[in-house]
């Protein structure tokens, strides 16, 4: 009884102290950065269609708006501030997306913006018009990436004589000429994704740490981190191919779930049994987590398996990254007669984190 009333009063202790300096940075639902642009280009012969896709508050950063971030503002009055600011905002676009038909430079028109909510992040569209002919086409991109994030990328999605093609364009990838396949810059770019996508994954990062603690040997480490790779890259297959759907908000909220239970066993039992199947189990929900942005991506069918391939060896290799960096210095300290109380600090400081989590993501606030 008095072991409970102190991992209570521990917990309380612990979401006082976390829940606060967590709560100025969480988006509503994910624990995803939001450091995506999406790109639809559409070509024909004498004109390019372009629908562009920005994250609203980066694009206040580089262009005033004439609203309150800080307030709770709804589509309408943004996509009215969008509109209020047309002139500026076409000049940054058209500076960050260059187009050129047959290497000839073409101007932009705007022709509508408009405002969409995802898991609450307010994203701007900008529908653009590049008329000019040509047999070729390239693209320049560099929105965001000198002025205020070099991480930002954009995924885009190519439709034009010459075929489908995705492109991710970043710091590294700022030019495509359409058409020219680079299959090893391909595969390169979505392993990138993948590694990425694990790092900003600070739900998927926490819960690979909480495995650590039971793990003590490297051994016993490859056990629960192959369970949990066997797992996530079943569903992550599956969601991706779009024979199994469950809603995000589901997902996301169990996926919190998951960290709790994990860190839960942590604390109350330090040999936990049955840990490989546990995290098999939670393997197959984190990889619908994974699946959300191949899923919004749109690949065409002839290259989703490949593309799948590419970004799950990324969540691989951003997995050994964060276990080759943190198991030594587990390894080291466990020899310290502190190092148990250790772990049930940090194990109820995880569990308040997950309880914040999945407060937050069922009730969507």
């Amino acid at each position: 009884m008095k072991r409970i009333i102190r991992f209570i009063a521990a917990l309380f202790a612990a979401f006082a102290l976390t829940v606060p300096l967590l709560a100025p940075f969480q988006q509503p639902v994910s624990a995803h950065a939001m450091d995506n642009g999406y790109m639809d280009v559409q070509i024909e012969s004498n004109e390019v269609y372009v629908e562009l896709l920005l994250d609203f508050n980066d694009l206040a950063s580089v262009v005033p708006l004439p609203v309150d971030l800080m307030s709770s503002l709804s589509v309408e009055e943004l996509g009215q501030a969008l509109d209020d600011r047309t002139e500026p905002l076409l000049d940054y676009v058209a500076s960050g997306v260059k187009l050129y038909r047959d290497e000839v430079p073409v101007e932009p028109e705007l022709v509508g913006t408009s405002v969409e909510r995802v898991n609450e992040v307010p994203l701007a569209r900008f529908q653009l018009v590049y008329s000019g002919d040509g047999d070729s086409t390239r693209i320049d991109y560099d929105v965001f990436i000198k002025d205020i994030n070099k991480s930002h990328t954009n995924i885009a999605q190519i439709n034009g004589p010459k075929g489908d093609q995705e492109f991710i364009f970043s710091i590294v990838n700022q030019e495509l000429v359409v058409g020219e396949r680079d299959w090893l810059r391909q595969a390169w770019q979505f392993i990138l994704l993948g590694t990425e996508h694990i790092f900003t994954g600070y739900d998927h990062i926490l819960f690979v740490l909480c495995l650590l603690p039971a793990a003590r040997s490297l051994a016993g480490v490859v056990e629960v981190v192959t369970a949990f790779t066997v797992g996530h890259s079943l569903t992550l297959g599956l969601a991706t191919f779009g024979v199994i759907q469950l809603p995000g908000r589901w997902v996301e909220s169990a996926i919190a779930a998951s960290i709790v239970f994990v860190a839960v066993q942590n604390l109350f039992d330090k040999n936990p049994k049955h840990r490989t199947i546990v995290t098999l189990l939670f393997g197959l929900v984190h990889g619908f987590g994974f699946s959300g942005i191949l899923q919004e991506m749109a690949l065409p069918r002839e290259s989703l398996l490949s593309s799948l391939l590419f970004f799950n060896v990324g969540v691989e290799i951003g997995q050994i990254i964060i276990i080759s960096m943190v198991f030594p210095l587990l390894a080291f300290f466990r020899h310290y007669r502190t190092y148990p109380r250790a772990v049930s600090v940090g194990s109820a400081a995880v569990i308040a984190i997950g309880l914040f989590w999945f407060i937050q993501r069922v009730f969507e606030f």
